[in-house]
């Protein structure tokens, strides 16, 4: 084994942040496939070159509306992770615990996952509650490693 591959299996958190990253990524991968099939669902493509590949679909303009919702789920997705993934890794590389790696990471985890079922299906204030803890988790991490640099 690689001396550097070394390195980071020592680090407490290590685990917490592999375990983690990967479950994100496969849920990003999630809401992009939920995408394209509710698009192939709803029978609108934008692009006239995907009707041969959605038999049955209509080129329009605009996506449909239910289309939309799934991209706004997965833009948000793209829009708040990789930010979590470099604090996380930060985090982890600062020797935090792992106890603390495992109830950030894992809350945050949970808490996108629940988001992004609410966002699908139309249901406040949970989504909003669900961002607004996964928030919360990055400034505690933020916080911690502020502190920890001090």
């Amino acid at each position: 084994m690689d001396v550097s591959a070394d390195f980071f299996l020592m680090l407490p958190g290590f685990t917490a942040l592999a375990i983690c990253s990967v479950l994100l990524v496969l849920k990003m991968g999630a809401v992009a496939f939920a995408t394209a099939n509710v698009r192939r669902r709803s029978g609108v493509v934008v692009n006239p070159e995907d009707a041969s590949v959605n038999p049955g679909s209509q080129v329009e303009a605009e996506e449909a509306p239910a289309t939309l919702r799934a991209k706004r789920v997965h833009l948000n997705d793209v829009e708040n992770i990789p930010v979590f993934l470099v604090l996380a890794t930060i985090f982890t590389l600062s020797g935090a615990s792992a106890l603390a790696a495992w109830c950030y990471f894992g809350t945050y985890v949970v808490v996108r996952t629940l988001h992004t079922i609410c966002y699908f299906r139309g249901i406040q204030p949970w989504r909003t509650i669900a961002f607004g803890v996964g928030q919360l988790v990055q400034l505690g991490i933020m916080v911690q490693l502020v502190l920890e640099v001090i």
